[in-house]
């Protein structure tokens, strides 16, 4: 048996949500737009007060991350230009958009976390695909 602690969720840290999904907005944003002040910006602009990313894929100046280590949270800096997104998920509410990527530097090491607001400009274009959630 490992030494490596278990961690058990509890019933408080989860939230379930009901709602549906409405409409779907497919952007491509230009060159050294930060990636979550964008997306939040094309939601007001459509009046979408909470969406979902289905999806996204283009390149970024340069990533940083966030994660949760042993030790609290870690900050990874991938240095560009060209890192690659790999994949990314997540939800925008504005001021509030949580979105978590994959994303590959020049050499192909892969990273993921979540993404820190204002670090992550797109580099040639990044296309991404939202989708309003429309809670009960």
């Amino acid at each position: 048996m490992s030494d490596a602690a278990v961690i058990e969720p509890s019933v408080q840290d989860s939230v379930v949500q009901s709602g549906r999904l409405g409409r779907l907005v497919i952007a491509r944003l230009k060159p050294n737009e930060d990636i979550i002040e964008s997306a939040e910006a094309l939601c007001s602009s459509y009046g979408i007060h909470l969406a979902v990313i289905r999806g996204g894929l283009g390149s970024l100046i340069d990533a940083q991350l966030n994660y949760l280590g042993r030790h609290g949270m870690k900050t990874i800096d991938v240095p560009g230009p060209g890192v690659e997104i790999l994949s990314i998920s997540g939800e925008i509410a504005t001021g509030q958009s949580r979105l978590q990527a994959v994303v590959a530097d020049a050499d192909g090491n892969i990273f993921a976390g979540r993404l820190e607001r204002g670090r992550n400009l797109s580099f040639i274009t990044v296309e991404m695909t939202l989708q309003e959630w429309l809670p009960d």
